[in-house]
This record gives C-alpha cells, sequence and structure tokens, in this order.
C-alpha cells in the first residue's frame, strides 16, 4: 500500500498508532528539505545530517504525545531548536578551550611543547565529546567557569549530590583517557581534574 497520497495529518494519525510505514513516508517527504535547511544554518554536511536525524529520532519517539497542527511549521521550529542548541554548545566549547590557553602562554613554549599541548587540548576535547551531554556540562561549568557545586545545582534544578556525582564521573573517565600525558599535561590536568 502506497501512502504518498496521505496528507501529512493522515500519516500523523497513522504515526501515534506505531505505524512505521507512515513514518518512513514522512521521514521521505521531509528529511532532505530539513537537512537542507541545517546545512544553510550551520554549512557543516556531517553536522546537518545528524541534526536531521536527531529531529526525525524525536519525532518517532514522541509520536503518541505530539499534538501537530502543521508538520512543516513543528519541523522547522524543532530544527531551529536544534541548531540553536548545536551552535550554543560549540561556542561554548570554544569559550572553555580559550579560557585553558590562559594558563599556558604560548609565548613560552617551544614548539615542541606547543605541538605536545595542541595535542593534549585536542585529546581533552575528544574526552570531553564522549561524556553524556548533561555530565560534560556540569563538569565544564564547575571546571572552566568556576561554579560551585551549590551553583550549579540550583542553576541546572538538581540535587548536590547528584552534581558531585557527575563530577565524579567525569573526572574519573578523564583521568583514565588522559593518563599518558605528562609534562604540561601533569600541570593541566592537576589543574583541571584535582
Amino acid at each position: 500500500m502506497s501512502l504518498k497520497t496521505y496528507s501529512d495529518a493522515d500519516l500523523l494519525s497513522l504515526l501515534k498508532t506505531d505505524d512505521t510505514l507512515a513514518f518512513k513516508e514522512l521521514y521521505d517527504r521531509y528529511w532532505y528539505k530539513m537537512y537542507s535547511i541545517a546545512l544553510r544554518k550551520l554549512n557543516r554536511k556531517e553536522v546537518a545530517e545528524e541534526l536531521a536525524q536527531e529531529l526525525f529520532v524525536m519525532l518517532w519517539q514522541k509520536r503518541t504525545t505530539l499534538r501537530i497542527i502543521n508538520l512543516n511549521a513543528f519541523l522547522q521550529v524543532s530544527l531551529k531548536n536544534l541548531v540553536i542548541d548545536y551552535v550554543r554548545h560549540h561556542i561554548q566549547e570554544e569559550h572553555y578551550l580559550d579560557s585553558i590557553k590562559q594558563y599556558f602562554p604560548l609565548e613560552i613554549m617551544s614548539t615542541s611543547d606547543m605541538v605536545y599541548f595542541n595535542d593534549l587540548t585536542e585529546a581533552l576535547q575528544k574526552a570531553l565529546a564522549e561524556l553524556p551531554e548533561k555530565t560534560r556540562q556540569i563538569f565544564m561549568l564547575n571546571r572552566f567557569e568556576r561554579l560551585t557545586i551549590r551553583e550549579i545545582a540550583a542553576q541546572l534544578n538538581l540535587s548536590e549530590k547528584s552534581i558531585e556525582y557527575h563530577l565524579s564521573r567525569s573526572t574519573t573517565y578523564l583521568r583514565q583517557h588522559l593518563r599518558d600525558y605528562n609534562a604540561y599535561g601533569l600541570t593541566f590536568l592537576t589543574f583541571l581534574l584535582y
């Protein structure tokens, strides 16, 4: 049975009953458009693909609770929010990396030290990206923004015990992931992880 002639409203009704064919039709109908919008906004193909995919994962996961009148408008607004979150997150990461560099002035480093420091920074970025979103956010607020556990708990509306758990989890993971670094790395990691 072809669903190509069905309206968005009909497909959404079928989607609420867990109809995977209806989902596939909506996906085929809108995925490329959402990808193109994300690509225009971010100019990064792989990120645009990821955000468009994330949008449809969200649509499937919330299929029974969403009340959508205009699917095209809903998808565009949801995508806009995903793009904003992505940009906000990456601006924060750049800010954090800049704050790291202030502790290690580049003008006093030799070329090999700079290469080593850049490798360490790249390894840190990669390790941070592998942490769960909430754990990474809490670590960055504590270590780079220098917020206290109490301040983070208030800002994120979480218990202080929860913040302590995420900090312990992140520092343990980062210590293990970055254990091969020494020299500047040792100083930097001591500052960052203890």
